[in-house]
């Protein structure tokens, strides 16, 4: 005799409502739950990125500032062209004291201002000083500007700047008219 065949116990229909259900659920995560995580993932990094920028322009905020208000100041167009006039005799031993202020308000520090006293002889007419600065370069034209401004100065006969690591010095030798 011919075994009988097992009856299934589970119908068709709930067979194939349950491989439908596990093709939506399949799709629903192919679909939905891995886009979004990997979307998840590049927000992250964009987030991490903008946090480093935001720091980035945090820490470069003071020197930007600065830097925009040093290029907002706004330089004397014309130079200062006073009428020459000598030095008055007893005047000068000001003329140290008168570099100093010009140094000072140009942001460099005055080493020494030395007038050369070995060529004075009787009536003499111009005075040669030598001058030693340390500073920066943008302040030395800022000194020169202030020499450009005093009276009694005839001409700059020399300029040598040495370039050392922590600070320029310039050296300039001056005359000054005395009258």
């Amino acid at each position: 005799m011919a075994e009988p065949k097992p009856v299934s116990k589970i119908p068709r229909k709930g067979i194939l409502y349950l491989v439908l259900c596990l093709i939506l659920i399949i799709l629903f995560v192919f679909g939905a739950i891995i886009p979004t995580s990997n979307w998840s993932k590049e927000l992250d990094v964009k987030i991490a990125d903008a946090g480093f920028r935001l720091q980035e322009q945090q820490t470069l905020l003071p020197l930007f500032q600065h830097l925009k208000a040093e290029s907002e100041k706004k330089l004397s167009e014309t130079l200062p062209m006073p009428a020459k006039a000598g030095l008055a005799r007893a005047k000068i031993d000001t003329i140290p004291g008168n570099f100093l202020i010009s140094a000072k308000r140009s942001g460099m520090s005055l080493v020494s201002a030395k007038p050369d006293l070995s060529g004075l002889t009787g009536d003499f007419r111009n005075l040669p000083v030598d001058i030693v600065l340390k500073g920066r370069f943008t302040d030395f034209r800022k000194f020169l500007i202030q020499l450009g401004g005093m009276p009694y100065i005839q001409s700059i006969e020399e300029i040598s700047i040495l370039g050392i690591p922590t600070t320029d010095e310039f050296r300039l030798r001056v005359w000054v008219a005395i009258g």
